[in-house]
């Protein structure tokens, strides 16, 4: 019988990983609980007469899909087939590392991100793949250790606290346009338009980054989560592992055979 080592193995360490994170999220007062809805995490706050606003350069990574322990919830049929939700996990990495950005929206806007990238597909077996898929990582997303905690550093990292009034304005205005310079320099003109229209809210502020991340992925940094790094590493070593076995077997059957004397044979 042909056993494939390399979805065995997936599928082991995906069941381990997701054991570990029930288990953390059990004991994580922070967390969402099992199945559970993602916790909110308070905004964050500057001192008086402060208010955030993002730092320039934006430092958005995303791992895409892969949620702790190195699992990703798709896995593909064929080597160069892409997970569909790949754009919908940068955009929710990109928002939560988004300075005024609030968590639970950041979960919500995945979530129909999803819902609505899954309904789009044509083909029965992928749609329904799609949406176990988008089903289990919500489910993840609630179950997640570390809690406000992870959330409270991404913020931290995306935030400068600078006075309010003017000084807020035009350090908005100079990211807008930062942003423009670098991923639509032809259309920099809008950013004065567009900073009026923003008018010192730090919620718009924060939907019209969204909106441009979501027309300029390019925006956000694709890095490889090293825990999947890792496991792939794994399952390379298995599968050249087996080859090897399978070669030395098939050494010693000819060296077995090369034994043999004519009057034997």
């Amino acid at each position: 019988m042909h056993i494939n080592l390399s979805f065995l193995l997936t599928t082991t360490i995906s069941i381990i990983g997701i054991v570990v994170v029930i288990g953390d999220a059990a004991d994580d007062p922070l967390g969402g609980g099992f199945g559970g809805e993602p916790k909110f995490c308070p905004p964050y706050r500057c001192g008086k007469g402060l208010e955030p606003v993002p730092k320039w350069p934006l430092s958005l990574k995303s791992t895409g899909c892969s949620m702790g322990g190195g699992m990703s919830m798709f896995q593909p049929n064929k080597a160069k087939e892409a997970d569909p939700l790949e754009t919908c996990c940068d955009l929710r990495h990109a928002c939560l590392q988004t300075c005024g950005a609030v968590n639970t929206h950041c979960e919500d806007e995945f979530s129909k991100c999803s819902d609505k990238t899954c309904d789009s597909i044509n083909d029965a077996d992928v749609k329904q793949k799609c949406k176990s898929s988008a089903s289990i990582t919500k489910m993840m997303i609630g179950m997640q250790q570390g809690g406000c905690q992870n959330f409270d550093a991404y913020q931290h990292n995306a935030c400068d606290c600078v006075a309010t009034g003017d000084k807020a304005n035009e350090k908005r205005e100079r990211i807008l346009r930062n942003f423009y310079k670098k991923f639509n320099p032809d259309s920099i003109d809008k950013v004065p338009a567009l900073a009026k229209k923003i008018d010192g809210n730090k919620r718009k502020m924060v939907g019209l980054l969204l909106a441009l991340y979501k027309k300029f992925p390019k925006s956000i940094n694709k890095i490889k989560d090293p825990q999947q790094e890792r496991m792939e590493q794994m399952m390379k070593d298995v599968q050249n592992e087996k080859k090897e076995e399978v070669v030395e077997e098939e050494e010693e059957d000819d060296s077995g055979t090369e034994d043999l004397g004519t009057d034997e044979l």
